[in-house]
């Protein structure tokens, strides 16, 4: 059912409502007149009870276009993760009903219960950087698990988690709080082996410029140009909040990111931030330092 026809039929049966309400009440205050024959006054009643019925017959009609709608527009959710540590993320503003929502991470498709396919899926990669995991390995691997099954789903891939306007305002929200005299973010990603560097961290701080106005946003990765050292060396602020764009904490937060040390050397403090998708999942705010 298209929206146009929906919302046609909803105020037929609101128009409905309203005529037999009406009615009623019309019948009702004719009933009241003290010089009404029987013959009148059974006729009356009886068209009370006929608006009565109209009236019940609309409210029907509302609940069963409701139903109808809801049954054409009825989901599936997939939340697939790189692996198990990201799991219990979801996306950001979008409510879902938990009853149709699954998770599952590239490790364990062919072992996960999976949506079913009586209705359209929706994939939501919860990965932080478009690439080869998040687009051609996790469509075959769906693919795959599914044909294992004997079946073919209807499966419509969304951005990834990375590409979400909402982690910015999460991680603007945190960083607030912590900005001073001279600091800057600097926002460090995972390199890719693409030959051009993923569009995720880079239109994550251009939004989170707009929404620091003032407050230098640079952007660094690791195995990858520009190395977030490099960076971190050519950033006028003095203070910098290090904040990691990646999902979970892990080898990389511990290994790969610059050091205190390394800002010191160029005359600069250093703060390390959660990791950005973790803003999602935080109630309180960063404590200072």
């Amino acid at each position: 059912m298209k929206r146009r026809s929906f919302i046609l039929l909803l105020l037929v049966c609101a128009a409905a409502f309203a005529a037999a309400l009406w009615g009623s009440l019309s019948c009702g205050a004719k009933l009241e007149q003290v010089n009404l024959n029987p013959a009148q006054e059974q006729h009356l009643r009886g068209l009370i009870f006929f608006h009565f019925a109209v009236s019940q017959l609309a409210i029907l009609g509302v609940v069963a276009l409701f139903y109808l709608r809801h049954r054409r527009w009825k989901r599936y959710y997939l939340l697939v993760s790189y692996n198990e540590k990201g799991l219990q993320l979801d996306p950001p503003g979008i409510r879902m009903p938990r009853a149709r929502v699954y998770r599952c991470h590239l490790g364990n498709l062919s072992a996960t219960t999976l949506p079913p396919t009586d209705a359209p899926i929706l994939v939501y990669p919860m990965f932080m950087l478009s690439g080869s995991s998040s687009g051609h390995r996790l469509s075959a691997a769906l693919q795959s698990a599914y044909a294992a099954q004997g079946k073919k789903p209807q499966l419509y891939y969304q951005p990834v988690l990375g590409a979400s306007p909402w982690l910015a305002e999460a991680a603007a929200e945190a960083i607030r709080p912590l900005l001073k005299e001279e600091t800057g973010v600097l926002v460090v990603a995972h390199g890719s082996p693409l030959p051009e560097p993923p569009p995720e961290p880079h239109l994550f701080c251009r939004r989170l410029r707009e929404l620091l106005p003032g407050t230098e946003v640079a952007c660094g990765y690791f195995r990858q140009q520009p190395e977030a050292v490099d960076v971190l060396r050519c950033m006028s602020s003095r203070h910098i909040l290090l904040l990691p764009f990646l999902l979970t904490e892990g080898l990389h937060t511990s290994r790969d990111l610059p050091t205190p040390q390394e800002a010191a050397a160029c005359g600069k403090t250093l703060r390390r931030l959660p990791v950005a998708a973790s803003l999602l999942t935080s109630h309180s705010q960063i404590p200072q330092p």
